[in-house]
């Protein structure tokens, strides 16, 4: 009896960890198609480290990773939509549920990074130490009433906002819906911060985060959990997705002009409040 070759063949570890490798090559995919926007945005939050201060309070620097939250979120879960390769993207060997998994690695990671480091740069006065090296400006730490409250905050509003962009995007049937996900997404985080503190204003007469943090943590996993179960079956075409937008253009139009009256009206509050929140 002939003696079977194993010359070559892959060895038990080797075997064990080839799951791996689809894995690996989907992060990489993302980053590769998205690597504009993420050095784009690097460079920007330095600008905004770097100048911002001059003209607003440095506590503004915190802003950037909401901002970067708000475009990464349609970028990362509608790009098969915006591109309109949709089913060319189904098609392939990934399932929907690791396409998904992997968006949600690299824009959310990215999301936490960019608000982690806006944190960072506050607490260690990295505004005012590149400001030294053109001029002497003998300017302060900002000074934080409640850092513990403010830093969760700033993590946790970014995320919410880019779960909801992302979910959205991901289960849009065109590309008007994944373009103004972003509305929505900054709409819902806005309007769950500002109930949670209006909740803890009544039950403690003073806001600490322990309503809103919990709020925007519940909200953000349970709308990427059920974005991810019906991205699954989702199918390419505009009659197949399991979204369906109002039936009349003007409802839909009347909706955006709602949601945007909605979301300047939350904004002016929260800059009205801004010292209320430090």
């Amino acid at each position: 009896m002939a003696a079977t070759s194993t010359a070559g063949a892959p060895g038990p570890w080797r075997r064990r960890w080839d799951w791996t490798r689809p894995a690996r090559a989907l992060l990489w995919s993302e980053w590769f198609a998205h690597q504009r926007l993420l050095v784009v945005f690097a460079f920007l939050w330095l600008a905004a480290v770097w100048l911002l201060p001059l003209v607003v309070n440095p506590l503004w620097t915190l802003s950037a990773g909401a901002a970067f939250a708000l475009i990464a979120g349609p970028a990362f879960g509608g790009a098969d939509v915006v591109h309109g390769c949709e089913e060319f993207a189904f098609a392939g060997a990934p399932t929907r549920g690791q396409r998904y998994l992997a968006r949600l690695i690299v824009g959310g990671g990215a999301v936490l990074v960019f608000s982690g480091i806006s944190v960072l740069a506050l607490e260690g006065n990295l505004s005012d130490i590149l400001l030294r090296l053109v001029l002497a400006t003998g300017s302060a730490p900002a000074q934080v009433s409640r850092p513990e409250m403010l830093y969760t905050l700033v993590l946790a509003v970014p995320f919410t906002a880019f779960a909801l962009g992302f979910a959205l995007a991901a289960l849009a049937p065109s590309r008007t819906v994944a373009f103004t996900s972003w509305l929505w997404a900054a709409l819902g985080a806005l309007a769950l911060l500002r109930g949670g503190l209006q909740l803890e204003e009544i039950r403690w007469d003073t806001l600490n985060g322990r309503i809103a943090l919990p709020l925007l943590l519940l909200v953000s996993a349970m709308t990427l959990w059920v974005g991810g179960r019906f991205y699954r079956r989702k199918e390419a075409g505009a009659g197949n997705v399991p979204l369906r937008m109002p039936p009349s253009f003007w409802g839909w139009v009347a909706g955006l002009v709602m949601a945007a009256l909605g979301l300047v009206l939350l904004v002016s509050w929260f800059v009205g409040n801004f010292t209320r929140l430090m």
